[in-house]
């Protein structure tokens, strides 16, 4: 059987600016976010302390749009 060509995959990324109170909001809900999942998981209450040092992208307070 002959596969088919289906071209060459186009990936789309767009960072859209935000404030230093947005991203601190994100990191909230995306925190706490995880911590419903795994709690429900695991059965129990579960927190979670997420490392944003780890990046340097993580402390840009303005982000521009990018498409590739």
């Amino acid at each position: 059987m002959k596969k088919k060509d289906t071209g060459t995959p186009t990936v789309a990324t767009h960072i859209l600016s935000a404030t230093e109170e947005e991203v601190v909001n994100n990191r909230a809900s995306f925190q706490a976010a995880i911590e419903m999942g795994l709690s429900r998981m695991n059965g129990f209450k579960t927190a979670v302390e997420l490392d944003w040092a780890g990046n340097a992208e993580n402390y840009r307070k303005f982000r521009k749009k990018i498409i590739l």
